[in-house]
């Protein structure tokens, strides 16, 4: 995926937050709305993989419908949570790009040694993904602590790290990833927002789609890690692939 302009980013934020206005505008209209120019909204839809306005609108014409998606007997907030995981699927595989994920399955290939970073809830997706990697063939190590600074001084450019974060914001794995780009180590992240310091940082970048959709009465952090465990999913699914194969593409 393209990298997206702070105007870009907000036009994005912008129309995914208020698809159902969008369906029922013009560009012109949404122009007006969101207080960009239509420019910037083809430039950012194209970015984004879509041909331009009309065929981002009936991409959500055709997007996940919750009415398909019910289980009756529960409440329409219920439902709504349980049509957040299916949404959080859709709309993280509709983010893959191609060739963004054939140059990481080449880079995994070719790391000598793959370092994995994560913190909080990240930390057991990351030992799933290590492990899955570990049974591929490659040498990998974990660094969940604060020792993971120290450890990535010590990277070369012949390894890699992989950092693994909800919003790319933990400043621990932000220094982790510049010390170990420091070194020429190259740097791929699975992350569900790109507007960040590790995203900067970052050579390659896998974005998962996480729903804004909260409940407060939750004691516990309820952050879904569907869109993490997916990205590792889908990645080591392309890797294998082409491990065998010598190729993703069709």
């Amino acid at each position: 995926m393209e990298k997206l302009s702070e105007t870009e980013l907000y036009t994005w934020h912008f129309l995914e937050d208020n698809r159902a206005k969008v369906q029922l505008s013009s560009i012109t209209e949404c122009a007006e709305l969101s207080h960009v120019s239509t420019a910037t909204i083809v430039r950012t839809l194209k970015k984004q993989g879509y041909d331009g306005y009309s065929d981002y609108k009936n991409s959500l014409k055709h997007s996940g419908n919750p009415s398909l998606l019910r289980v009756n007997g529960l409440s329409d907030e219920a439902n709504a949570f349980i049509y957040r995981n299916l949404e959080e699927v859709l709309r993280t595989i509709s983010l893959l790009d191609v060739d963004n994920l054939t140059q990481i399955v080449k880079r995994i290939d070719k790391a000598e040694q793959i370092v994995l970073v994560a913190r909080d809830s990240g930390e057991d997706i990351g030992d799933d993904l290590m492990h899955r990697l570990q049974s591929a063939g490659k040498i990998v190590v974990s660094r969940y602590y604060d020792n993971m600074e120290e450890y990535a001084k010590k990277m070369t450019t012949s390894d890699l790290m992989l950092a693994l974060s909800f919003t790319g914001k933990e400043t621990i794995i932000a220094n982790a990833a510049k010390k170990a780009k420091n070194r020429g180590a190259t740097v791929i992240s699975l992350i569900c927002d790109y507007n960040n310091e590790l995203s900067d940082v970052s050579d390659l970048i896998l974005l998962g789609y996480k729903s804004k959709l909260e409940k407060d009465v939750f004691n516990e952090d309820e952050e879904s890690s569907i869109p993490l465990e997916l990205l590792c999913r889908i990645m080591m699914d392309m890797y294998m692939i082409y491990k065998e194969k010598g190729t993703i593409r069709d």
